[in-house]
């Protein structure tokens, strides 16, 4: 099993109803990627990511409507194991230090320690 990528998404159905942030852990196995929703225990695969991904999001659909036949939603969270949760983390942790790295050569890299000195530093919610 090869960690891929460690990605947030939210499962829209139809009109009615958006998920909160979801964590999933995208692998590739053998020739299959594999994508896990660590929050609700629910995977799916596909022969690529998007394919993956949209069989997650009918799995979970699925995983929501069976929880909702059985009068079940006080469970419906459960969570993965927690050797995903590590791995999912430790990619994250990858793909912020790239992305932190990209930031900073597009943009304060370009400019005089000087003028980064005197500008103010401000708080934003992602």
């Amino acid at each position: 099993m090869k960690t891929l990528k460690a990605i947030r998404i939210k499962i829209k159905i139809g009109e009615l109803w958006v998920s909160p942030a979801l964590h999933v852990l995208l692998t590739r196995e053998d020739d299959v990627f594999v994508t896990r929703c660590l929050d609700l225990t629910v995977s799916s695969h596909g022969q690529n990511e998007k394919d993956a991904l949209r069989s997650l999001a009918e799995s979970i659909k699925e995983y929501i409507l069976t929880a909702i036949e059985k009068s079940n939603i006080e469970n419906i969270y459960d969570p993965a194991h927690n050797k995903y949760w590590i791995m999912f983390n430790e990619q994250e942790t990858k793909q912020l230090h790239k992305s932190f790295k990209r930031s900073l050569s597009k943009s304060v890299l370009m400019e005089s320690p000087e003028k980064f000195e005197q500008l103010t530093a401000e708080v934003t919610y992602a």
